[in-house]
């Protein structure tokens, strides 16, 4: 049984409260007395089942048109380069490719083995769009787990069905709301929604008492990617925590979760082969000449409490937002603990501060379904336990509902305005350079505009470095193609260079490579250059 918190009662889905068995409260109350799922409310409901089917189909659609936009303004960065570049290798044939995007062999950036059946897509249709909209199809589908979960705990809850349907319903304005939704989607495509829906599966699972169907989810979780393991980390801290009913299995789940970690620690598929970890977290070790690991990062977390505090000092305030969003009070829940644990415990240790920005909400969205269920939960358990007064609870609610307006309305009118900063003409232009540009020509691009050119053997961002993980204005890239174009920018997408190092990038091909200039258009400079016999290396 689940005690969200010492003072309230537990709910136990397979029908009892505190080990006693809860008869239902009337001989036709679907809510009370129906079985552990959704449907129950729905029965009592149906208007809002509609509403609910016919507001997340809307929130779809959103999505997708915004990010076939997106996709239109040529407005996708590095990281879609990545994606897509492997997409695209994989769906003709080559089955182990190199990213010059990420500079590493596809597979062993963080194992994201997602990727192999994501590119049998490639042949439904060959343009990486769909990326983008499976993307918005899975994170919406998470998003309708988390609520068929929040429904499933009211229909066992001591809630009269009038209470359990505005509760319901407020939940689905909270998820639809939610603006780590939109930030997420935004930023590109990235493989962490895919372990996120699993994970969020297995967790609704092993709390309704599914056990075999659980064990369905976990290893599609695994397999999604190497964070996959922390996620299932999470959920078996979640199943230990919330009882002896759940406890075995949670075990079991951290021993699965562990072990996926330690194995691809040990084959390199962690964290761009290795040396992302030790960027990230070699700080907690100290001078080290091999590879960190998961064990040496813990044992570094032990023996270093202050690096710690400091870390936890420097950026809580961004977490407690991410968490004030889906109600904060989730972390009191076992299964909102577990996940926010795992998530945002080594979020906020990594030594590169984007992996608590909001801009990069993607890497805390699997935290955010579960934190939003717990909440749920601690707040209905308030209002029925003993001693409390259900003003508290429902003032927590209120107070839930100010955060989540705000933080909507203040980052939801930015996502469209940051992430779409590619204007139309230039859009125009870039679209008729990647028309006229063989697939064989090496690609040079600026951070903000490069996606859309990764279906190619060679695409390298400007300026960022494989071995750092990080930008800088000269950067070494290799050359392997006999014709490299260069498309440079600072006005156009999201940059990661200064104005001042992207116009130095660009003084050094046009006056030390002195490579031709074929457009210079709408802030796009672009530029063809035939490296010189045995040319290996530029920058």
């Amino acid at each position: 049984m689940e005690r969200p918190l010492p003072w309230l009662p537990a709910v136990d889905p397979t029908g009892s409260e505190n080990g006693v068995t809860v008869e239902p409260k009337g001989p036709a109350d679907p809510v009370s007395s129906g079985p552990c799922t959704s449907r129950a409310l729905d029965r009592d409901r149906p208007v809002l089942a509609r509403v609910r089917w016919a507001a997340f189909g809307l929130q779809l659609a959103g999505l997708l048109a915004f990010n076939t936009y997106q996709y239109a303004r040529y407005a996708l960065t590095k990281d879609f380069a990545g994606y897509a570049q492997a997409w695209w290798a994989i769906g003709r044939g080559h089955l182990d490719p190199w990213s010059t995007a990420f500079g590493i062999r596809f597979w062993r950036n963080n194992a994201e083995f997602a990727m192999w059946a994501l590119s049998l897509l490639y042949h439904l249709s060959p343009h990486p769009v769909v990326l983008l909209w499976v993307q918005d199809v899975v994170v919406v589908a998470t998003e309708l787990v988390a609520f068929g979960w929040i429904a499933a705990y009211l229909g066992r809850s001591r809630l009269s069905r009038r209470a359990a349907a505005l509760v319901a319903a407020g939940s689905l304005v909270a998820l639809l709301l939610d603006p780590w939704v939109y930030e997420t989607i935004a930023f590109d495509f990235h493989v962490e929604v895919f372990a996120a829906l699993f994970v969020v599966l297995a967790g609704r699972d092993l709390w309704a008492g599914r056990r075999r169907r659980l064990w369905i989810w976990v290893p599609l979780a695994l397999a999604s990617e190497a964070l996959g393991g922390a996620y299932v980390i999470g959920v078996g801290i979640s199943g230990v925590l919330a009882g002896k009913r759940t406890r075995a299995t949670g075990v079991l789940l951290i021993a699965a979760g562990l072990g996926w970690m330690l194995l691809l620690g040990a084959i390199g598929g962690d964290g761009l082969g290795g040396r992302g970890i030790d960027l990230w977290y070699g700080y907690l070790v100290g001078p080290h000449a091999v590879h960190v690991g998961i064990l040496g990062i813990l044992a570094g977390v032990l023996r270093h409490p202050d690096l710690v505090a400091h870390m936890i000092a420097l950026r809580w305030v961004v977490v407690a937002e991410f968490l004030a969003v889906a109600g904060i009070v989730g972390v009191a829940s076992p299964w909102g603990f577990g996940p926010a644990l795992v998530v945002f415990v080594p979020n906020i240790l990594n030594a590169d501060p984007d992996f608590v920005r909001i801009l990069q909400s993607f890497q805390s969205w699997p935290a955010i379904p579960f934190v939003l269920v717990g909440s749920v939960m601690v707040l209905v358990g308030a209002t029925t336990a003993p001693g409390i007064r259900r003003e508290v609870a429902i003032a927590g609610a209120v107070t839930w509902a100010l955060v989540l307006f705000e933080a909507t309305a203040i980052v939801l009118p930015t996502v469209p305005k940051y992430w779409i900063a590619v204007s139309a003409p230039a859009a125009a232009e870039l679209a008729a350079i990647r028309r006229e540009t063989p697939v064989g020509t090496e690609v040079v691009a600026s951070n903000g505009v490069i996606g859309r050119f990764g279906l190619r053997p060679y695409v390298y961002p400007l300026g960022y470095s494989p071995r750092t993980a990080a930008y800088g204005s000269l950067r070494p890239i290799p050359v392997k193609s006999s014709t490299v174009l260069f498309i440079i920018t600072s006005r156009q997408g999201v940059g990661e260079l200064s104005h001042a190092e992207t116009m130095a990038a660009l003084s050094y091909v046009e006056k030390r490579l002195h490579a031709r200039l074929l457009a210079d258009r709408y802030g796009i400079y672009v530029l063809t250059w035939s490296p010189p016999r045995g040319t290996t290396e530029i920058f």
